[in-house]
């Protein structure tokens, strides 16, 4: 997934291309306890969705279930091997006003990236096949502020499954964020949940994260914190 202002970005999946992916290994129980710490807004766990209950972003990192965590690299959300010089990108994770929260589908939310500058959407363009997983310079405050036709496509359906979590795009039913089992691939989408792709993911609540000053203008934030961009 890369970062466009306004053009169609490069989508990983495909019905060939997920029959040619390796079988995906199963997820670690061991490190999904470092998800179960608390967050800066309170998230319920006693319903199949975690529920946003404020209108200042969450912040997490994200991980998949083949130990790797999501940069940003030159403006891709990449899913990397994590170590500990890797330093994970920051989601900025707002509720979203689109829809309401349901039983099977989750919690509805923006995320952002960069700072909170760049916001995840899930669009299909003319001639597409599949929908595309983009980058579009938006704001969460600006997200907030638009009616539910033009933000639809930036909305997620945030599903809790044990103790990960789901992403389905809330214009594209169906569809899930993913990742693919070999490392340093672009974050995608994938309507084919199983070993072939990630699709469920831990949210590991960060404390220190660098805001755009139009985002602080709208929130209270933590000390800023250094991000780097990693390249294979």
């Amino acid at each position: 997934m890369s970062f466009l202002e306004e053009n169609p970005g490069v989508t990983l999946d495909s019905e060939d291309q997920e029959r040619d992916d390796p079988q995906c290994f199963s997820e670690d129980p061991a490190r999904d306890a470092l998800e179960l710490g608390p967050s800066l807004t309170s998230v319920s766990s006693a319903h199949s969705s975690p529920r946003v209950k404020a209108k200042v972003p969450e912040k997490f990192s994200i991980h998949d279930g083949d130990h790797k965590v999501l940069v940003l690299d030159s403006g891709t959300l990449r899913a990397v091997p994590y170590k500990t010089y890797v330093l994970p990108e920051t989601f900025f994770v707002l509720a979203s006003h689109v829809g309401s929260p349901y039983e099977k589908k989750g919690s509805p939310i923006f995320l952002a990236v960069s700072k909170g500058e760049l916001c995840l959407c899930c669009e299909k363009d003319k001639g597409q096949l599949q929908p595309s997983l983009l980058l579009k310079k938006k704001t969460l405050s600006d997200l907030d502020a638009q009616k539910e036709p033009e933000c639809q496509s930036f909305t997620f359906y945030r599903a809790k499954v044990g103790s990960k979590n789901t992403l389905e795009s809330a214009a594209h039913p169906g569809w899930f964020v993913c990742t693919s089992c070999n490392a340093w691939e672009p974050v995608g989408m994938t309507k084919i949940r199983g070993r072939k792709k990630h699709t469920e993911f831990s949210f590991h609540p960060v404390w220190k994260a660098e805001m755009s000053p139009s985002e602080v203008s709208e929130c209270t934030t933590a000390p800023s914190e250094a991000f780097l961009s990693l390249s294979p």
